[in-house]
Formats: structure tokens, sequence, C-alpha cells
């Protein structure tokens, strides 16, 4: 079979390894948005007056929400693509017995994580990126999920230096097997930057300060994890849905080139700068700021512009949710990126900004999950469900954004519950009751997706689903 979305051929064993990456994370979104029902309501007014008063667990589910939402989903999508999009050199491999070491890995860790916040075990400790609870089962969990990871990516980076070594493959790597490659080396020196975080703090604590200088820099290349994954998946679903590319694969490939001239330097900061500094957190500020934007803003704007003009000749189904994604992913990373510019102190305006962001990574990813479908020669269930689904989760999200912008512009402060938010104001409370009502919009959305691909992706294979998982 010949996938539309790389152009070379996929084998049944990197089907099932693909198949059980996009299982694996989809299954995540059903306990991340367990988790964050319970953020949400607990930040809402009147409701929170109705929940238990036992606070502490509400941290506890705040680290489970953002590790599961914004960590392992994300990663876990990305290992799909990592396997698909190095598909057509599995000709240079006898077995994929490492791959599915990581994806083991990486998935039993996820469990460990997912069974420390089920059941509030530890403490929670809210630092930026990558939030932890206090408890042994978590830690091993994390490091087995790093592990698998790590595993996963490395063998991505050696299959293609083995092939374009040996020139195996006849002419030259498609864009989105390029730009994997590109984030799989991105992941690769995040890394590094942990590990340069934990050498030069010395003495590990299990205070929050240690937790927040750690992953800060690490924390900071994710982003270019992600941000080069959302970039490929808009190409596909532009590729896909508009049978067309935005840009030509050459000028892709500089813009994705772009994104490494920041990170491959990245672990230098670690020998510029004392980890206990406030230098040291500014340069990896600065470094995500300059290194991500310029190149987005390029892909994005060759995206909106392609749509416009099939928009113009009717060539547009706004009813597919590859198109709707995509179009919603769009306008969630600008708004994102624009709130960033009006951030000022420590209030619910930077979590804004980080929602708008990593809400347009989703409903990119969810957006091409659909279209997967019909590689794993299944169907999509709810067809009339996955035409709003999109739209529900995305206009949920926007709601969440300006709520929190709202309030945060008023003065209600970051990583507060309850009574501790101080909503004094109408403006206070009508920001929060925006952002739980968009919440609750957006967790409607993001349950339809997750009802909507679990229940498709566990049903037998069927030739509707050979040929076309989106034919009504």
């Amino acid at each position: 079979m010949n996938w539309t979305l790389t152009g070379i051929k996929v084998n049944p064993q990197a089907k099932k390894l693909a198949y059980a990456w996009l299982l694996f994370a989809v299954s995540t979104l059903i306990f991340a948005g367990i988790f964050a029902f319970l953020v949400a309501m607990a930040r809402t007014p009147v409701i929170q007056d109705f929940l238990p008063k036992q606070k502490d667990y509400f941290y506890i589910a705040l680290v489970g929400h953002v590790d599961l939402a914004v960590v392992i989903w994300f990663l876990a999508f990305m290992g799909v693509l990592w396997t698909l999009s190095m598909a057509g050199f599995s000709g240079v491999r006898t077995d994929f017995k490492t791959a599915w070491a990581g994806f083991v890995l990486s998935a039993v860790g996820t469990l460990l994580i997912t069974i420390t916040a089920l059941f509030g075990l530890g403490s929670a400790i809210i630092a930026n990126y990558i939030p932890i609870i206090s408890h042994p089962l978590f830690y091993a969990g994390i490091i087995m999920f790093a592990a698998g990871l790590l595993i996963t990516v490395a063998d991505a980076v050696i299959t293609v230096i083995y092939v374009v070594k040996n020139k195996v493959f006849p002419e030259y790597l498609p864009v989105v097997s390029f730009g994997m490659f590109i984030s799989a080396v991105t992941v690769i020196a995040a890394m590094i930057c942990f590990s340069l975080a934990f050498y030069f703090l010395k003495i590990p604590s299990l205070h929050g300060a240690f937790f927040e200088r750690l992953f800060w820099g690490g924390g900071h290349i994710l982003q270019f994890v992600n941000t080069i994954g959302m970039v490929l998946v808009w190409l596909l679903l532009t590729n896909i849905c508009l049978k067309t590319m935005p840009l030509t694969e050459r000028f892709a490939k500089l813009l994705l080139l772009y994104y490494l001239v920041f990170v491959i330097p990245s672990p230098l900061l670690f020998f510029m700068y004392n980890v206990h500094s406030q230098a040291y957190k500014d340069a990896f500020t600065k470094l995500m700021q300059f290194g991500l934007g310029p190149s987005t803003i390029i892909f994005a704007f060759f995206i909106l512009k392609t749509m416009w003009c099939k928009h113009k000749t009717n060539e547009i189904d706004w009813k597919d949710p590859g198109i709707s994604s995509l179009a919603m992913s769009v306008v969630m990373f600008a708004m994102g990126g624009v709130i960033s510019l009006f951030i000022h102190g420590i209030n619910v305006k930077i979590p804004s900004h980080y929602h708008g962001v990593i809400g347009g990574v989703t409903l990119a990813f969810m957006g091409l999950a659909y279209h997967m479908l019909s590689l794993f020669d299944r169907d999509i269930t709810f067809k009339k469900l996955a035409k709003i689904q999109p739209y529900l989760y995305g206009i949920g999200q926007i709601l969440f954004v300006v709520g929190l912008f709202l309030a945060g512009a008023h003065g209600v402060q970051r990583k507060t519950f309850g009574v501790e938010q101080n909503l004094d104001s109408i403006m206070k409370m009508l920001g929060m009751s925006i952002m739980g009502i968009g919440g609750l919009v957006a967790i409607l959305g993001g349950g339809a997706f997750v009802i909507n691909m679990l229940v498709s992706m566990v049903k037998k294979p069927s030739e509707s689903g050979r040929k076309n998982s989106l034919n009504v």
C-alpha cells in the first residue's frame, strides 16, 4: 500500500507499530481529559464550591493533565510519524525489535505516571514544562518513558544516516522524513539539555526550584519538537485534503533547517550560564522566541494562502475534519503567539498563551489522525461527529484562552484554585467563567475525538476503510 502522506511504501511491520503508537497516543487523552475536567471545575466560580476541599489533589490532577496532554500525547503521536516517515527505509532493517522496545518502555512508563496521578500518590511539584509528582512510581514512569522515546528517535536517526550514507533511497528524503529526522535530532538535543542540567545542579532535591531548573532548558527544546511536528502535519493535511503542496519541498526543508540552527547549540548554554541564574532562564526563552517564530509564521502564511485560494474556487470541504482541524490549528497557534506579546507578571495570561499554542498542535494532530484510519484499513465510525468535533474542540479552546487572558489582565494569579484565586471583581469572575465554559466545551470536543478514534480503531478492518475513511 502506498501511503499518500509520504508517497512511500509502508510494510505490514511498520503499520503494526504505527497503529500501536496511534492507539497509545489517543488513549492518553482519556485520562488527560479526566484530569482537565477536575482542574477546570476547580477554577470555575460557583462550581468550585461543590468540589472536595482537598485542594492538593487538584494540583496532582494538574500534573496528570499537563504531562499526559502536553508531553506524552504529543510525543506519542510523533511516534506514529517517526514510524511511518521512516517506513520507506524499512528494507535496510531485518526487524523492528528495537523500535518495539522503545514503544513498550514508553507505554509502560505512561501507565505508571497515570496510576500515580489517578490515585493521588505523593505530592505535586508544579514545575514548568514537566510538572512532577514526588513518588517513586512517578519517577520510574518518567524515566521509562524518556528511555523509550530516546530509543525511538535514536532508531530513526540511525536509519536515516544509514540510508543517506549508503544511498538506499533513490532520489532524496521526502520532506516528511526530512522533518521527522530533524525532530528526532531535536529530541536528542532536549535529552542532552536535561542531562546537563542534572549534572550542573549537582545535588538532587525534591524542591520545586530543582525541577524548575532541571526541565527549563530541555522543556524549551521540546517545544521545537512539537512545533516541527505541527507544521509537518499542516503540510500533510494540505496535501491530503487539498491535493496540493503550499510551498516547494526545498523551501520547506530550508524552513525546517532554521529550527535546527537554534536547537543544535542549545546544550552550549549550560557552559555559558549558571543553571541557578536568571540569565540561564532568559537565554532559553530568547532561543525559543527567535527560533520558533519566523519559520512557523511563513508556514502558516502559505497554508492560509492555499486554503483561501481553494475556498474562492469552491475546492475546499469545510466538513472534512482534516480541513477544519487545519484551519482551527493555525488560528489557535496564532492566538497563542500574539498573546505571548502581552504577558507581564505571573498571572493566567501565561497559561492563556500556552493553551493557545498547544491547542494548535493538538488540533493538527487530531485532523491527521482521522485520515490515518484508512491507512490501517479502518473507517470513521461516527462520521457526522467527526465533521463537528474539530469546531467543538477549537471553539472551546478559544473561549478557554480568551477567558484566561481576560482574567489575567485583571490580576488573577497563575497556579491558584478556589478561594485562592481572589475573584473579587466582575471582570475576574467573567474571565474565569468564560474559561470554565470553554474548558467544558473543549473537553466535550476532546472526548468526542477520543471516543470516535478508539471505536474506529478497535473495530475490525473493513473494505470501506481501505478505500477512504471519510467517504459518507
